[in-house]
C-alpha cells in the first residue's frame, strides 16, 4: 500500500476515527496517512480490542473483512447491539466481491479493495465523515414513527391501516361496521395525535415504522381482524 500524499490534506480533528486491522504494517499506513491530513485516530488489531473503546467521540470505522477473532459482519452487529451506529467503511481484499456486498447489505457505508492509494482511500473516508450513518438516521426515525402510531388506540390503529392501503371512508365505515362520521372523527384524532398534516405524511410515517418492526406491528398497534357484523358504531362527541 503505498504512502502516496500527492491528494489535498483536510483537517477532521473534531472526530475520532478507529481503524481495526489484522495487518501492522496496513494499519501503521492508514495511521500514518490519517495524522497527516489532521484526522485524529486509534489503532485495533483485533474487533475486541476497537468494540471495548467505541464512545461518543468516534466518527467512523476503517474495518478489515478478515479480522483475527470475527468477520466485518459480526463486528457491525455487535457494535450495532451496543448502540454504536457509526458509519463503517470496509477495507475487502482485491476481487472478493462477495465479501464487499455482504458488508453493503449488513450496512457498511462504503467498501474499498486492498491494495489501494491513500488518496483514494482518504477521499472515501472523508464521504464516510460528511454523511454520517443512513442507517443509524433512518432507525431514529423509524423509532419517533413507532413512538407517534403507538399514541393511538386500537379503532384508530384499524382506521389509520386502511387508510395507508389508499381506502375511501365509506370503504372504511363498511369494513369496521362503523359509520362514516366515525371514520372522519377517528382519521381527525389520527392526525392529531401523529402530527401529520396530510394522508402522504401518515403514509410515511407508517412506512418508516415498518422498516423498524418488519412487518410486525409493535405492541400497542393491533393487528386488525377481518370485519365481522356490529352494530353501527356512533361518532364520539
Amino acid at each position: 500500500m503505498p504512502l502516496q500524499m500527492s491528494a489535498p490534506a483536510y483537517t477532521q480533528t473534531a472526530c475520532l476515527v478507529h481503524i481495526v486491522d489484522g495487518d501492522l504494517l496496513s494499519r501503521s499506513t492508514l495511521s500514518r496517512a490519517l495524522g497527516a491530513v489532521g484526522i485524529a485516530c486509534r489503532v485495533h488489531s483485533t474487533a475486541a480490542d476497537a468494540l471495548a473503546v467505541l464512545g461518543t467521540a468516534s466518527a467512523c470505522i476503517v474495518l478489515r473483512s478478515d479480522l483475527p477473532d470475527m468477520t466485518a459482519i459480526e463486528f457491525m452487529a455487535e457494535a450495532s447491539l451496543h448502540g454504536h451506529d457509526l458509519p463503517v467503511l470496509v477495507v475487502t481484499e482485491q476481487g472478493d466481491v462477495d465479501a464487499a456486498v455482504a458488508a453493503m447489505k449488513a450496512g457498511a457505508m462504503d467498501c474499498i479493495a486492498h491494495p489501494f492509494a491513500i488518496p483514494a482511500f482518504l477521499e472515501r473516508l472523508r464521504a464516510c465523515l460528511a454523511s454520517g450513518n443512513p442507517q443509524a438516521q433512518q432507525r431514529d426515525r423509524s423509532r419517533d414513527a413507532v413512538r407517534r402510531l403507538a399514541l393511538l388506540s386500537r379503532r384508530e390503529s384499524e382506521v389509520l391501516e386502511l387508510i395507508v392501503e389508499g381506502k375511501q371512508s365509506k370503504t372504511i365505515a363498511w369494513e369496521l361496521g362503523i359509520s362514516i362520521k366515525t371514520v372522519e372523527v377517528h382519521r381527525a384524532r389520527i392526525m392529531e395525535k401523529t402530527g401529520c398534516r396530510s394522508i402522504v405524511g401518515l403514509g410515511r410515517l407508517w412506512e418508516a415504522a415498518e422498516i423498524l418492526r418488519g412487518r410486525d406491528l409493535p405492541h400497542g398497534l393491533p393487528v386488525r381482524q377481518p370485519a365481522q357484523p356490529v352494530l353501527m358504531e356512533v361518532a364520539a362527541s
